[in-house]
């Protein structure tokens, strides 16, 4: 038994090949991150075209005061609407992402969930037809008198409320210039 051999050499070894390998993630990292940016950049695009799809074009809307909920806010160019990104709790561990289109007479368009955790088949159905599409063509007033459904009141809930905080931001940035 060598003292050099057993145990000299892997404390030496192990933290030269930690670095490595640490190294090695981070230019991977380095040379992955741009193209995973601009894929989630294109897929955001599509998401906003296929909300409002006789947009020209979206410019990011900057204001101040909106929901908390509310990451992102998008103008038509052609003044057809507003698209706004909503991030919401419901019954899941992750947060209800979605978008939501609102039209320039304040009535929804169409919205979309693009990412969530909540529980299959119970929770998923909200959003998807008939419930979902029930919100589409309403006002403000409207998407109140839509029922909850039963056994997933959380996450009913949740979307409502998404909605409901894209229509205060829809009031925040309507008037804008």
């Amino acid at each position: 038994m060598s003292i050099k051999k057993d145990f000299v050499m892997p404390i030496i070894v192990l933290p030269l090949v930690c670095l490595f390998v640490s190294g090695a993630l981070a230019l991977v990292n380095n040379l992955t991150q741009p193209i995973i940016e601009n894929a989630a950049a294109e897929r955001a695009a599509l998401a906003r075209k296929e909300i409002i799809p006789q947009a020209d074009g979206f410019e990011l809307v900057d204001a101040e005061g909106l929901p908390r909920t509310v990451t992102e806010i998008y103008k038509t160019t052609n003044n057809t609407g507003y698209v706004f990104m909503v991030s919401v709790r419901g019954y899941g561990v992750d947060p209800i992402r979605l978008i939501c289109g609102i039209d320039m007479n304040g009535r929804v368009i169409r919205s979309q969930v693009l990412a969530h955790d909540e529980t299959q088949g119970l929770g998923t159905p909200i959003f998807e037809e008939p419930h979902a599409g029930q919100y589409w063509g309403n006002d403000r007033n409207g998407i109140e008198q839509i029922q909850a459904i039963s056994g997933a009141t959380i996450t009913s809930v949740a979307y409502k409320n998404a909605i409901r905080d894209a229509f205060t931001a829809y009031e925040i940035v309507r008037n804008l210039p």
